[in-house]
């Protein structure tokens, strides 16, 4: 009770002065780590230096983030030109960029890290699959916050362009490929086993298709469908999701979950354990007589290694990660006051190049350890979580527009009113014209079968692009109206 007063009453004197509680500049400064990530081709870099020049290339998954981080900053009003800014990432993830190619499998999946003027690989680093599937969510959270036509088609595109389950090595097994060769196939020796952040991988491999029997869907239904088919470990009375019985998962993995399935956000089973794993993190800390102000099992720099994904028993430095504590806002509100403590006693507080403080990563057991970067991917939870406090966006921020496979049909009272549309060419190659469509609208194409193997959105005067069906013959359905067959040859 004494630790409240105290915050409160510094929170009301800051104001006071300077016109912005110290939560508002806990907020605002952790957007302003994106800026700072952002290079002039819209691509996010991994990390950012706290003091000399950036040589970190493109992560692909922070560009993700970043798109998500543009939505929050529209929706808080701290910039007024989101929506290009958006749109100019998605033209070089779509390759729509004069210079920038980026380096993927011929089935769709990212360079986990590259080149930042090129777009070709940087780090030795792998095709993967994770590291594409949040970048594909960042996208799609963009179409649905934005709802912008030109956002929407390149998003579209991107979506169009991957095989989602290519990532599943065995759906009775659970297992998914952590990275891919250049021709699609996935690395036999670079698996994981349900449950972890793969969970994103498995939801969008999931919504890929409609057709129940389809990899996808035997995935979710055999694994993620009710987190009862997944492994799980207690500590402290706590029962939390887990890869096995006996080892405990960074909290990211969680949190990930949170912020990018929505099946996971608005499940009351998954976020029972999604508190239960909030909960076994802080009694984790507390074991050891920590000060309850100081949790957060997450990833990022360390010493040891130099980089850690820490976890209940696996923490070598004590490190603290205060975007841990953000993360878990959604079930734990109070946690903004443990952040508020933290700020207020220069604990994990550092100042970025332009002299924006934020909150990050530090050691209890070496307190003149000092990170040299703060990274993008496991800092997003700190931007997300604060996003969801009631006093700025709230937790039904997430819940909207990480809700990607609900697209509102558009009216179809007297759908048939876009009278005479046409196919051309009909027989077709890569691309399908479509005349006569007055409207933009959903559309999905289906085999002889009946099976579901493309979904998305035409806009007026824009071509289907087809490129990934096999030769054969198809239907096309634009929202209730009737079905069109065409060629693919």
């Amino acid at each position: 009770m004494r630790k409240t007063i105290l915050v409160l009453i510094i929170t009301i004197y800051w104001s006071s002065i300077y016109g912005q509680t110290p939560i508002d500049s806990i907020f605002e400064n952790s957007y302003k780590v994106y800026e700072s990530q952002r290079l002039p081709n819209g691509m996010y870099r991994d990390s950012k230096l706290f003091s000399g020049t950036d040589y970190h290339p493109i992560s692909i998954a922070n560009t993700g983030m970043g798109l998500i981080a543009l939505c929050i900053a529209d929706a808080m009003n701290w910039i007024n030109d989101a929506p290009n800014l958006a749109l100019n990432t998605l033209k070089s993830v779509t390759g729509h960029h004069q210079t920038f190619n980026p380096d993927k499998t011929s089935n769709g999946y990212f360079r986990h890290f590259m080149d930042i003027n090129t777009g070709q690989q940087a780090w030795n680093s792998e095709y993967s699959t994770i590291d594409t599937d949040i970048l594909m969510s960042g996208a799609l959270f963009a179409m649905k916050y934005f709802e912008d036509d030109s956002i929407t088609h390149y998003t579209m595109e991107l979506w169009n362009s991957i095989n989602f389950e290519a990532a599943i090595e065995n759906p009775n097994t659970g297992k998914i490929y952590l990275s891919m060769n250049a021709n699609g196939t996935g690395v036999t020796s670079s698996l994981t086993s349900p449950y972890s952040e793969y969970m994103i991988v498995a939801w969008l491999a999931k919504n890929a298709t409609d057709t129940p029997s389809s990899i996808g869907n035997q995935l979710w239904n055999n694994y993620y469908s009710s987190p009862s088919l997944l492994p799980q470990v207690t500590y402290g009375g706590f029962q939390v999701l887990s890869d096995n019985p006996t080892s405990f998962l960074s909290s990211f993995t969680h949190q990930f979950n949170y912020y990018l399935c929505n099946y996971f956000t608005t499940s009351t089973d998954y976020l029972t354990l999604f508190e239960n794993a909030q909960k076994a993190d802080a009694a984790w800390w507390n074991s050891f007589n920590n000060n309850q102000y100081e949790w957060g099992l997450g990833a990022g720099s360390a010493i040891t290694n130099s980089y850690q994904a820490n976890a209940i028993n696996n923490n070598i430095d004590t490190i603290v990660s205060p975007h841990i504590i953000a993360g878990f806002i959604p079930i734990n509100p109070s946690g903004k006051n443990d952040l508020l403590t933290l700020w207020n006693n220069n604990k994990g507080k550092y100042p970025l190049p332009s002299g924006a403080s934020i909150l990050w990563r530090y050691s209890k057991n070496d307190a003149f350890w000092q990170p040299n970067e703060v990274i993008g991917i496991d800092y997003s939870t700190m931007l997300f979580g604060l996003a969801t406090l009631p006093e700025y966006l709230g937790d039904s921020f997430f819940v909207t527009n990480n809700d990607f496979f609900s697209i509102p049909t558009t009216n179809t009272t007297n759908l048939d009113s876009d009278i005479n549309i046409t196919l051309y060419p009909n027989p077709c190659t890569n691309f399908l014209q479509v005349s006569n469509l007055n409207k933009n609208r959903n559309y999905i194409i289906y085999n002889v079968a009946g099976e579901v193997i493309q979904k998305g959105i035409l806009f007026n005067n824009r071509p289907v692009n087809i490129q990934n069906l096999s030769n054969g013959i198809y239907f096309i359905k634009f929202n209730a109206g009737k079905p069109l067959k065409f060629i693919k040859q």
